[in-house]
């Protein structure tokens, strides 16, 4: 499968393939070179883990994505399955992420002009109380589902899963559409990128 374009047209799953990829490599250049050094080793350690786990999650969104296409396509069962799986880890990484990025937020890295480095929630919606609960929601059912299976407390024909929709996922009533998710993982990827990105300038001689 190619990635992302080849989804069927009914099924709204945004594309991240134009994201800045390789942010944890990028990181750990840039620790090498000593542009990426947080001053104190917690603040250096927030950074790396939310890094990771910012990458992880659209990692995992973009495999969720192209399993559920391929699956669309041919019909095999196991790429529903994959594209599950991958979706109830992306959803477990973004609610690491925002753990991670609201101790960031409280530790308070500035830029040189003093504007905080991660925004107050009112300018960056992942990180309202609304959008966490979601999450946090959303991934502690697919946790209390295991639960509910091996106490004989799931209804008979209820999908043991995620179920993945063609505009949105859903697990114990509980639901999150692909655009929010999409949306997300951009705000998500935009701090960590800065957190990785590595310029070198090269001067000449005239």
């Amino acid at each position: 499968m190619k990635p992302s374009e080849d989804a069927p047209r009914n099924l709204d799953f945004p594309s991240l393939d134009d994201l800045e990829g390789s942010l944890r490599s990028k990181r750990q250049l840039g620790k090498i070179l000593g542009v990426h050094g947080q001053a104190k080793p917690l603040s250096r350690q927030i950074a790396d883990g939310y890094v990771r786990l910012a990458e992880k999650a659209i990692i995992e969104y973009t495999m969720s994505r192209e399993r559920l296409a391929a699956f669309l396509a041919n019909g095999v069962a196991d790429d529903y399955f994959r594209a599950q799986d991958h979706f109830e880890t992306c959803i477990s990484a973004i609610h690491r992420a925002i753990l991670y990025l609201e101790r960031l937020r409280r530790i308070g890295p500035r830029y040189p002009d003093g504007t905080p480095f991660v925004p107050r929630p009112k300018a960056l919606p992942v990180l309202t109380e609304t959008v966490r609960k979601r999450v946090r929601e959303f991934r502690d059912a697919g946790e209390h589902l295991d639960n509910d299976i091996l106490d004989g407390k799931l209804p008979p024909r209820t999908e043991v899963g995620v179920h993945l929709g063609w505009t949105t996922a859903e697990v114990a009533g509980h639901k999150i559409t692909y655009h929010d998710a999409s949306s997300w993982l951009r705000q998500l990827h935009e701090l960590a990128a800065k957190l990785s990105r590595v310029e070198i300038v090269v001067s000449t001689k005239d």
